[in-house]
Protein backbone atom coordinates (compact mmCIF):
# COMPACT_ATOMS: atom_id res chain seq x y z
CA UNK A 1 0.00 0.00 0.00
CA UNK A 2 3.03 2.47 0.55
CA UNK A 3 4.19 2.39 -3.23
CA UNK A 4 0.22 2.99 -4.66
CA UNK A 5 0.33 5.76 -1.56
CA UNK A 6 3.41 7.36 -3.51
CA UNK A 7 1.66 7.72 -6.43
CA UNK A 8 -1.19 9.92 -4.55
CA UNK A 9 1.74 12.24 -3.01
CA UNK A 10 4.11 12.11 -6.02
CA UNK A 11 7.46 10.48 -4.14
CA UNK A 12 7.65 6.90 -3.22
CA UNK A 13 10.07 7.38 0.22
CA UNK A 14 9.68 9.99 2.69
CA UNK A 15 12.24 10.26 4.74
CA UNK A 16 10.61 8.98 7.73
CA UNK A 17 10.74 5.73 6.13
CA UNK A 18 14.33 3.54 6.30
CA UNK A 19 12.72 0.42 6.24
CA UNK A 20 10.56 1.28 2.38
CA UNK A 21 13.93 2.76 1.01
CA UNK A 22 15.68 -0.17 1.73
CA UNK A 23 12.68 -2.34 0.14
CA UNK A 24 12.61 -0.44 -3.15
CA UNK A 25 16.37 -1.50 -3.02
CA UNK A 26 16.47 -5.05 -2.00
CA UNK A 27 13.72 -5.49 -5.36
CA UNK A 28 16.70 -3.35 -7.42
CA UNK A 29 18.85 -6.12 -6.21
CA UNK A 30 17.33 -8.59 -7.10
CA UNK A 31 15.95 -7.83 -10.66
CA UNK A 32 19.84 -6.99 -11.52
CA UNK A 33 20.95 -10.02 -9.82
CA UNK A 34 18.46 -12.25 -9.96
CA UNK A 35 17.22 -12.13 -14.20
CA UNK A 36 20.86 -12.48 -15.51
CA UNK A 37 21.00 -15.19 -12.76
CA UNK A 38 18.64 -17.30 -13.65
CA UNK A 39 18.86 -16.80 -17.53
CA UNK A 40 21.97 -19.08 -17.09
CA UNK A 41 20.47 -21.58 -14.71
CA UNK A 42 17.82 -21.86 -17.03
CA UNK A 43 20.11 -21.99 -20.23
CA UNK A 44 22.73 -24.23 -18.54
CA UNK A 45 21.82 -25.64 -15.59
CA UNK A 46 18.45 -26.63 -15.63
CA UNK A 47 17.92 -26.05 -19.36
CA UNK A 48 14.23 -25.08 -20.88
CA UNK A 49 12.62 -25.18 -23.47
CA UNK A 50 12.33 -21.75 -24.09
CA UNK A 51 14.43 -18.36 -22.24
CA UNK A 52 15.29 -14.95 -23.64
CA UNK A 53 18.68 -13.44 -22.81
CA UNK A 54 17.75 -10.32 -24.42
CA UNK A 55 14.50 -9.81 -22.49
CA UNK A 56 16.54 -10.91 -19.38
CA UNK A 57 19.03 -8.27 -19.79
CA UNK A 58 16.44 -5.55 -20.77
CA UNK A 59 14.49 -6.53 -17.24
CA UNK A 60 18.32 -5.86 -15.16
CA UNK A 61 18.94 -2.68 -16.61
CA UNK A 62 15.24 -1.34 -15.86
CA UNK A 63 15.72 -2.56 -11.99
CA UNK A 64 19.25 -0.40 -11.98
CA UNK A 65 17.43 2.94 -10.69
CA UNK A 66 15.67 1.03 -7.95
CA UNK A 67 19.36 0.03 -6.79
CA UNK A 68 19.27 3.80 -5.45
CA UNK A 69 16.09 4.96 -4.64
CA UNK A 70 17.53 7.55 -1.64
CA UNK A 71 18.98 9.77 -4.44
CA UNK A 72 15.53 9.46 -6.95
CA UNK A 73 13.02 9.08 -4.45
CA UNK A 74 12.40 13.25 -4.71
CA UNK A 75 12.30 13.09 -9.05
CA UNK A 76 8.68 12.69 -9.67
CA UNK A 77 9.19 10.52 -12.70
CA UNK A 78 10.34 7.86 -9.93
CA UNK A 79 7.40 6.12 -8.51
CA UNK A 80 5.69 5.71 -11.82
CA UNK A 81 8.84 4.02 -13.12
CA UNK A 82 9.57 2.15 -9.73
CA UNK A 83 6.11 0.90 -10.77
CA UNK A 84 6.41 0.07 -13.92
CA UNK A 85 9.76 -1.53 -13.80
CA UNK A 86 8.49 -3.67 -11.32
CA UNK A 87 5.27 -5.10 -13.27
CA UNK A 88 7.40 -5.74 -16.30
CA UNK A 89 10.19 -7.35 -14.35
CA UNK A 90 8.04 -9.71 -12.33
CA UNK A 91 4.31 -10.34 -13.70
CA UNK A 92 5.40 -9.49 -17.36
CA UNK A 93 8.67 -11.53 -17.84
CA UNK A 94 7.03 -14.92 -15.28
CA UNK A 95 4.04 -14.67 -17.43
CA UNK A 96 5.68 -14.10 -21.02
CA UNK A 97 8.24 -17.05 -20.24
CA UNK A 98 5.05 -19.84 -18.54
CA UNK A 99 3.61 -18.99 -22.19
CA UNK A 100 6.58 -19.84 -24.15
CA UNK A 101 7.41 -22.24 -21.87
CA UNK A 102 3.62 -24.08 -22.53
CA UNK A 103 2.78 -23.83 -18.81
CA UNK A 104 5.43 -25.97 -17.25
CA UNK A 105 5.80 -26.46 -13.79
CA UNK A 106 9.12 -24.51 -13.38
CA UNK A 107 6.93 -21.15 -14.58
CA UNK A 108 3.98 -22.54 -12.74
CA UNK A 109 5.95 -22.26 -9.42
CA UNK A 110 7.76 -19.18 -10.83
CA UNK A 111 4.38 -17.53 -11.29
CA UNK A 112 3.09 -18.88 -7.90
CA UNK A 113 6.10 -16.77 -6.14
CA UNK A 114 5.43 -13.55 -8.40
CA UNK A 115 1.89 -13.13 -7.47
CA UNK A 116 3.16 -13.49 -3.97
CA UNK A 117 6.27 -11.10 -4.36
CA UNK A 118 3.66 -8.52 -5.61
CA UNK A 119 0.89 -8.83 -2.62
CA UNK A 120 4.21 -8.02 -0.82
CA UNK A 121 3.11 -4.34 -1.78
CA UNK A 122 -0.85 -4.35 -1.54
CA UNK A 123 -3.97 -6.17 -2.94
CA UNK A 124 -4.51 -3.04 -5.16
CA UNK A 125 -1.24 -2.51 -6.70
CA UNK A 126 -0.73 -6.28 -7.01
CA UNK A 127 -3.94 -6.96 -8.78
CA UNK A 128 -3.25 -4.07 -11.80
CA UNK A 129 -0.24 -5.14 -12.05
CA UNK A 130 -1.04 -8.63 -12.40
CA UNK A 131 -3.97 -7.83 -14.92
CA UNK A 132 -1.79 -5.46 -17.06
CA UNK A 133 1.40 -6.87 -16.57
CA UNK A 134 -0.29 -10.70 -18.17
CA UNK A 135 -2.69 -8.98 -20.88
CA UNK A 136 1.05 -6.80 -21.97
CA UNK A 137 2.68 -10.46 -21.81
CA UNK A 138 -0.18 -12.59 -24.08
CA UNK A 139 0.04 -9.46 -25.98
CA UNK A 140 3.65 -10.20 -26.88
CA UNK A 141 3.45 -13.96 -26.72
CA UNK A 142 0.62 -13.99 -29.40
CA UNK A 143 3.18 -11.53 -31.98
CA UNK A 144 5.92 -13.83 -31.42
CA UNK A 145 4.33 -17.11 -31.61
CA UNK A 146 6.50 -19.39 -33.43
CA UNK A 147 5.45 -22.47 -35.08
CA UNK A 148 4.27 -25.43 -32.92
CA UNK A 149 3.81 -22.59 -30.50
CA UNK A 150 0.46 -23.10 -28.91
CA UNK A 151 -1.54 -20.98 -25.87
CA UNK A 152 -1.44 -23.42 -22.94
CA UNK A 153 -4.84 -24.47 -22.75
CA UNK A 154 -4.01 -28.20 -22.02
CA UNK A 155 -2.70 -26.92 -17.80
CA UNK A 156 -4.56 -23.42 -17.44
CA UNK A 157 -7.49 -25.82 -16.14
CA UNK A 158 -5.73 -27.09 -13.57
CA UNK A 159 -3.55 -24.25 -12.63
CA UNK A 160 -6.24 -21.36 -12.63
CA UNK A 161 -8.09 -23.00 -9.13
CA UNK A 162 -4.52 -22.95 -7.90
CA UNK A 163 -3.65 -19.15 -8.50
CA UNK A 164 -7.02 -18.33 -7.46
CA UNK A 165 -7.00 -20.06 -4.29
CA UNK A 166 -3.60 -18.08 -3.54
CA UNK A 167 -4.39 -14.85 -4.53
CA UNK A 168 -7.66 -14.91 -2.43
CA UNK A 169 -5.53 -16.36 0.75
CA UNK A 170 -3.14 -13.37 -0.18
CA UNK A 171 -5.77 -11.17 -0.20
CA UNK A 172 -7.52 -12.46 2.89
CA UNK A 173 -4.48 -11.97 5.08
CA UNK A 174 -3.89 -8.28 4.18
CA UNK A 175 -7.62 -7.49 4.50
CA UNK A 176 -6.99 -9.71 8.39
CA UNK A 177 -4.18 -7.49 8.90
CA UNK A 178 -5.93 -4.42 8.22
CA UNK A 179 -9.03 -5.09 10.10
CA UNK A 180 -6.53 -5.80 13.27
CA UNK A 181 -4.91 -3.20 12.92
CA UNK A 182 -8.37 -0.77 13.01
CA UNK A 183 -9.17 -3.09 15.80
CA UNK A 184 -6.72 -1.64 18.18
CA UNK A 185 -6.77 1.69 16.72
CA UNK A 186 -10.53 2.18 17.59
CA UNK A 187 -9.95 -0.14 21.05
CA UNK A 188 -7.00 2.85 21.42
CA UNK A 189 -9.59 5.64 20.81
CA UNK A 190 -12.57 3.57 23.56
CA UNK A 191 -9.45 3.56 25.98
CA UNK A 192 -8.47 7.08 25.31
CA UNK A 193 -12.18 8.57 26.16
CA UNK A 194 -12.94 6.30 28.76
CA UNK A 195 -9.46 7.29 30.90
CA UNK A 196 -10.13 11.28 29.59
CA UNK A 197 -13.92 10.89 31.19
CA UNK A 198 -12.38 9.32 34.69
CA UNK A 199 -9.61 11.72 34.75
CA UNK A 200 -11.61 14.84 34.10
CA UNK A 201 -13.77 14.57 37.53
CA UNK A 202 -10.34 14.13 39.58
CA UNK A 203 -8.93 17.11 37.72
CA UNK A 204 -12.10 19.20 38.60
CA UNK A 205 -11.42 18.20 42.26
CA UNK A 206 -7.95 19.06 42.15
CA UNK A 207 -8.65 22.59 40.64
CA UNK A 208 -11.05 23.54 43.32
CA UNK A 209 -8.65 22.47 46.12
CA UNK A 210 -6.27 24.81 44.34
CA UNK A 211 -8.28 27.30 44.13
CA UNK A 212 -9.53 26.77 47.83
CA UNK A 213 -5.76 27.05 49.21
CA UNK A 214 -5.29 30.13 47.39
CA UNK A 215 -8.30 31.98 48.75
CA UNK A 216 -7.11 30.94 52.26
CA UNK A 217 -3.13 32.32 51.55
CA UNK A 218 -3.58 35.93 52.01
CA UNK A 219 -4.41 34.88 55.96
CA UNK A 220 -1.07 33.03 56.24
CA UNK A 221 0.62 37.00 55.16
CA UNK A 222 -1.21 38.03 58.49
CA UNK A 223 1.20 35.75 60.81
CA UNK A 224 4.29 36.46 58.38
CA UNK A 225 4.78 32.87 57.41
CA UNK A 226 8.32 32.24 55.94
CA UNK A 227 7.46 29.50 53.10
CA UNK A 228 4.14 31.79 51.68
CA UNK A 229 6.18 32.06 48.25
CA UNK A 230 6.69 28.67 47.91
CA UNK A 231 3.16 27.89 48.67
CA UNK A 232 2.13 30.56 46.35
CA UNK A 233 4.34 28.92 43.03
CA UNK A 234 3.12 25.60 44.25
CA UNK A 235 -0.72 26.37 44.10
CA UNK A 236 -0.09 28.35 41.13
CA UNK A 237 2.22 25.11 39.64
CA UNK A 238 -1.07 23.21 40.37
CA UNK A 239 -3.44 25.15 38.51
CA UNK A 240 -1.55 25.73 35.16
CA UNK A 241 -0.91 21.76 35.41
CA UNK A 242 -4.32 21.39 35.87
CA UNK A 243 -5.49 23.37 33.21
CA UNK A 244 -3.00 21.46 30.58
CA UNK A 245 -4.03 18.33 31.38
CA UNK A 246 -7.89 19.25 30.81
CA UNK A 247 -6.29 21.18 27.13
CA UNK A 248 -3.89 17.56 26.71
CA UNK A 249 -7.00 15.25 27.70
CA UNK A 250 -9.53 17.62 24.95
CA UNK A 251 -6.60 17.60 22.11
CA UNK A 252 -5.82 14.14 22.34
CA UNK A 253 -9.20 13.11 22.14
CA UNK A 254 -10.12 15.42 19.31
CA UNK A 255 -7.45 14.16 17.16
CA UNK A 256 -7.68 10.45 18.02
CA UNK A 257 -11.23 10.86 16.43
CA UNK A 258 -10.96 13.49 13.32
CA UNK A 259 -7.84 15.38 13.40
CA UNK A 260 -9.74 17.60 10.65
CA UNK A 261 -11.14 19.33 14.01
CA UNK A 262 -7.96 20.59 15.43
CA UNK A 263 -7.35 24.05 15.16
CA UNK A 264 -4.01 24.29 12.58
CA UNK A 265 -2.51 27.95 13.13
CA UNK A 266 0.91 29.75 12.59
CA UNK A 267 3.07 29.24 15.57
CA UNK A 268 6.65 29.63 16.77
CA UNK A 269 8.13 26.00 17.12
CA UNK A 270 11.02 27.90 19.48
CA UNK A 271 8.13 28.86 21.98
CA UNK A 272 6.25 25.45 21.80
CA UNK A 273 9.72 23.92 23.21
CA UNK A 274 10.29 26.27 25.48
CA UNK A 275 7.04 25.46 26.71
CA UNK A 276 7.33 22.08 26.78
CA UNK A 277 10.32 21.40 28.21
CA UNK A 278 9.51 23.84 31.35
CA UNK A 279 6.10 22.22 31.56
CA UNK A 280 8.02 18.42 31.70
CA UNK A 281 8.13 16.70 35.06
CA UNK A 282 12.14 16.05 35.35
CA UNK A 283 13.50 14.19 37.81
CA UNK A 284 16.10 15.35 40.02
CA UNK A 285 19.16 16.10 38.22
CA UNK A 286 17.99 15.71 34.64
CA UNK A 287 16.85 19.20 33.71
CA UNK A 288 20.25 20.14 32.73
CA UNK A 289 20.77 17.33 30.87
CA UNK A 290 18.56 18.87 28.78
CA UNK A 291 19.76 22.36 25.98
CA UNK A 292 17.87 24.07 23.53
CA UNK A 293 19.54 26.35 20.69
CA UNK A 294 18.18 29.99 20.53
CA UNK A 295 15.52 30.72 17.91
CA UNK A 296 15.71 31.28 14.57
CA UNK A 297 12.82 33.81 14.45
CA UNK A 298 10.37 31.23 12.41
CA UNK A 299 6.44 30.45 12.45
CA UNK A 300 4.87 26.94 11.00
CA UNK A 301 1.76 26.03 10.67
CA UNK A 302 0.37 23.40 12.92
CA UNK A 303 -1.01 23.53 16.37
CA UNK A 304 0.81 24.02 19.24
CA UNK A 305 -0.16 22.64 22.08
CA UNK A 306 -0.15 19.39 19.79
CA UNK A 307 3.40 20.15 19.20
CA UNK A 308 3.99 20.11 22.67
CA UNK A 309 3.30 16.78 22.79
CA UNK A 310 5.41 15.82 20.39
CA UNK A 311 8.43 17.50 22.32
CA UNK A 312 7.20 15.99 25.14
CA UNK A 313 7.10 12.36 23.74
CA UNK A 314 10.27 12.52 22.26
CA UNK A 315 12.12 14.15 25.90
CA UNK A 316 10.50 11.47 27.62
CA UNK A 317 12.31 8.72 25.10
CA UNK A 318 15.48 9.95 24.85
CA UNK A 319 15.77 10.77 28.66
CA UNK A 320 14.65 7.06 29.28
CA UNK A 321 17.20 5.74 26.63
CA UNK A 322 19.77 8.41 28.37
CA UNK A 323 18.97 6.53 31.99
CA UNK A 324 19.29 3.08 30.33
CA UNK A 325 22.98 3.40 29.69
CA UNK A 326 23.85 6.13 32.71
CA UNK A 327 24.96 8.72 30.15
CA UNK A 328 24.32 11.36 27.55
CA UNK A 329 22.54 14.39 27.11
CA UNK A 330 19.93 15.69 24.86
CA UNK A 331 20.04 18.94 22.81
CA UNK A 332 17.17 20.43 20.89
CA UNK A 333 18.52 22.69 17.79
CA UNK A 334 17.22 24.16 14.36
CA UNK A 335 18.39 24.00 10.86
CA UNK A 336 16.95 25.53 7.71
CA UNK A 337 16.86 23.74 4.47
CA UNK A 338 15.87 25.57 1.52
CA UNK A 339 12.04 26.34 1.84
CA UNK A 340 11.99 24.67 4.87
CA UNK A 341 12.86 24.46 8.86
CA UNK A 342 14.01 21.30 10.78
CA UNK A 343 13.58 20.65 14.24
CA UNK A 344 16.18 18.44 15.27
CA UNK A 345 15.73 16.46 18.49
CA UNK A 346 19.28 14.07 19.43
CA UNK A 347 20.34 12.60 22.23
CA UNK A 348 23.65 10.65 22.95
CA UNK A 349 22.36 8.17 24.91
CA UNK A 350 21.45 4.28 24.12
CA UNK A 351 20.65 4.56 20.55
CA UNK A 352 18.65 2.22 18.91
CA UNK A 353 19.79 -1.23 16.69
CA UNK A 354 18.99 -1.15 12.72
CA UNK A 355 16.59 -3.42 13.69
CA UNK A 356 14.34 -1.03 15.71
CA UNK A 357 14.55 1.91 13.98
CA UNK A 358 12.89 -0.06 11.10
CA UNK A 359 9.92 -0.32 12.86
CA UNK A 360 10.25 2.66 15.42
CA UNK A 361 7.08 4.45 13.52
CA UNK A 362 4.67 1.18 13.77
CA UNK A 363 1.25 1.11 15.67
CA UNK A 364 1.62 -0.71 18.62
CA UNK A 365 5.60 -0.92 18.55
CA UNK A 366 7.27 -0.05 21.81
CA UNK A 367 10.92 -0.47 22.63
CA UNK A 368 11.67 -2.18 24.83
CA UNK A 369 8.72 -4.38 24.69
CA UNK A 370 7.55 -3.86 28.13
CA UNK A 371 7.27 -0.45 27.42
CA UNK A 372 4.37 2.11 27.00
CA UNK A 373 1.68 1.09 24.11
CA UNK A 374 3.14 1.86 21.07
CA UNK A 375 1.31 4.57 19.90
CA UNK A 376 3.59 7.67 20.95
CA UNK A 377 6.15 7.88 17.87
CA UNK A 378 3.03 6.66 15.80
CA UNK A 379 0.81 9.56 17.31
CA UNK A 380 3.61 12.12 16.59
CA UNK A 381 3.65 10.99 12.85
CA UNK A 382 0.33 11.10 12.50
CA UNK A 383 -0.24 14.62 13.31
CA UNK A 384 2.38 15.90 11.87
CA UNK A 385 1.67 14.43 8.53
CA UNK A 386 -1.80 16.63 8.97
CA UNK A 387 -0.29 19.57 9.05
CA UNK A 388 1.89 18.25 5.65
CA UNK A 389 5.40 17.91 7.81
CA UNK A 390 7.18 14.88 8.25
CA UNK A 391 9.12 13.39 11.12
CA UNK A 392 12.24 10.87 10.52
CA UNK A 393 14.71 9.24 12.61
CA UNK A 394 18.23 7.63 12.29
CA UNK A 395 20.23 6.18 15.29
CA UNK A 396 23.80 4.59 16.03
CA UNK A 397 23.42 2.00 18.82
CA UNK A 398 25.41 3.24 21.14
CA UNK A 399 26.25 6.59 20.41
CA UNK A 400 22.49 8.67 19.34
CA UNK A 401 19.61 9.00 18.33
CA UNK A 402 18.64 12.23 16.31
CA UNK A 403 14.54 12.89 15.16
CA UNK A 404 13.99 15.26 12.87
CA UNK A 405 10.65 17.00 12.19
CA UNK A 406 10.56 18.69 9.29
CA UNK A 407 8.41 21.64 8.48
CA UNK A 408 7.46 22.60 4.73
CA UNK A 409 7.35 26.54 3.93
CA UNK A 410 7.92 28.16 7.05
CA UNK A 411 7.20 32.23 7.85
Amino acid sequence: MQLEKSLVHGTLLDDESAARLQRIRLFGVMGVVGHPLYFWIWTHVFPQPYENGWLRLACALLFIPLLFPGPLSKRKWFPVYALFVITAGIPFAFTFFYLKNAGSMVWTESVLIAVMILFHFGVTFALISMVSGGIAAIALFGLTTGTGEVFPWHTLPVQLPIFAFLIAMLVITKLDRKILAEQKRQGMELALGTVAHELRTPLASLALTAQGIQNRLPSLAEVSYPDLPILQQAVERMRTDVVRANNSIELLVANSKAPQTVSINWFDPHEAICSAIAAFPFEAGTRELVSIAPSIGVRVLGNASLFEHIITNLTKNALEAIQRVGKGDLHISYEKPPRAVEIVVRDTGSGISSTVLKRMFEPFFSYPAHRGTGIGLMFCRKVLRGWGASISCKSVEHEYTEFRIRFPNPR
